[in-house]
C-alpha cells in the first residue's frame, strides 16, 4: 500500500499549479479535477480537530438523534483519553476563480493603487465594445470580467448586494416588453408611452 503525506501532496500540487501557470489555455478538465482532489486530501490531511466526543455520545446519536460534543481545549480531566474520538470540520480549498479574483485584486491595487470605481467602469466600456467586434476572443472576455470584479470592489459592493440587485432587475425586466431580437443589435426594452392629454 502506498503512503500518501503531507509533503507529496504540497509537491505534487505546486507541479500541477506550475503547469497550469505555464500554459496559455490552463489545465484540461481532468487535470484541473485532480487539482481539486489533491488539495481537499490536503486539507484533510492538515486538519485540527475542532471537538471531540466519544463511543457512547455516537451511539446516543443513532438511537436519539442527538449527541454531546464537547470543545477541544482543554479535553475535560474526566474524559477517558482512550475514548475520546475527535472531530474536524475539512476547509474546503478555495475555487479557482476566487483565487484568481483575489491575486488580481492585489495586483491591481499595487498598479493602480488607491482609486474609485469610475476608470475600470470606463475601461470596460472599451472592452466590451473589443469583445462586441471579437466574441470567439476569451483574453477579452477575461478583461471584461478582471474590470467588473475592480469595479465592484473599488464601489465597496459585495457579491450578495450583486445577487440582491440581481433578482429585483430580473422581476423588472421580465415585467417589460421587448421588441424582436435582433442578432448584433443591443436589446433595449420598449418605454411605456404615457397616455396622451
Amino acid at each position: 500500500m502506498t503512503t500518501i503525506t503531507k509533503e507529496w501532496l504540497q509537491q505534487t500540487i505546486a507541479e500541477f499549479e506550475n503547469t497550469r501557470d505555464d500554459i496559455p489555455f490552463g489545465l484540461n478538465d481532468d487535470d484541473a479535477k485532480i487539482l481539486i482532489v489533491l488539495k481537499r486530501a490536503l486539507a484533510a490531511l492538515t486538519a485540527e480537530p475542532v471537538a471531540w466526543t466519544d463511543a457512547e455520545e455516537l451511539r446516543d446519536l443513532r438511537t436519539f438523534g442527538f449527541c454531546e460534543m464537547f470543545t477541544v481545549e482543554p479535553v475535560s480531566k474526566d474524559a477517558d483519553m482512550y475514548r475520546v474520538i475527535p472531530l474536524y470540520t475539512v476547509s474546503q480549498p478555495v475555487p479557482e476563480r476566487e483565487r484568481i479574483r483575489r491575486e488580481h485584486a492585489e495586483w491591481s491595487d499595487a498598479t493602480f493603487g488607491d482609486v474609485g470605481p469610475i476608470g475600470p467602469l470606463k475601461h470596460l466600456s472599451k472592452e466590451a465594445l473589443e469583445t462586441a467586434a471579437e466574441p470567439s476572443d476569451l483574453s477579452e472576455w477575461a478583461d471584461m470580467q478582471f474590470l467588473l470584479w475592480d469595479a465592484q470592489r473599488r464601489a465597496g459592493i459585495t457579491d450578495e448586494q450583486i445577487a440582491l440587485a440581481m433578482v429585483e432587475k430580473l422581476a423588472v425586466n421580465k415585467k417589460r416588453e421587448w421588441p424582436e431580437p435582433k442578432d448584433g443589435e443591443p436589446r433595449l426594452h420598449i418605454k411605456e408611452q404615457s397616455a396622451p392629454v
